[in-house]
C-alpha cells in the first residue's frame, strides 16, 4: 500500500531551504516514485502473523492426531493382550475362592 505524499509540499520545503527549483522537483519526483511502490506496514504483518499463526496451529493439530493414531495402532495389541491378561487372572481368582 503506497503511502500518501505531497511532492508540491515537499518541493516547497526544499525550496525554502535554499535547493534550486529544478533540483527541488528531481528530488520530490524520485521520492515520490519511491514512496508509491508497495509497503508493508505493522497492520500487514500482523495479519500476516496471524494467517501464519493459523496454519501452525492447523499443522500441529493435524501431527497431533496423526501420532496418536500411529501410537494407538502399535499399542491396540498390548491393550488386548493386557485385557486378556486380566481375564485369565479373573478367572484363576474366582476359581481359588
Amino acid at each position: 500500500m503506497p503511502l500518501p505524499f505531497d511532492k508540491l509540499e515537499y518541493s516547497r520545503i526544499l525550496q525554502a531551504s535554499g535547493v534550486p527549483l529544478a533540483q527541488a522537483e528531481a528530488h520530490a519526483e524520485a521520492l515520490s516514485y519511491a514512496l508509491s511502490e508497495p509497503v508493508c506496514l505493522s497492520s500487514d504483518l500482523a495479519i500476516l502473523k496471524a494467517e501464519i499463526l493459523a496454519q501452525v496451529s492447523e499443522m500441529l493439530a493435524k501431527m497431533k492426531g496423526e501420532i496418536l493414531a500411529e501410537v494407538d495402532k502399535k499399542l491396540r495389541p498390548i491393550y488386548w493382550m493386557l485385557a486378556a491378561s486380566l481375564l485369565m487372572h479373573a478367572i484363576t481368582l474366582s476359581k481359588l475362592f
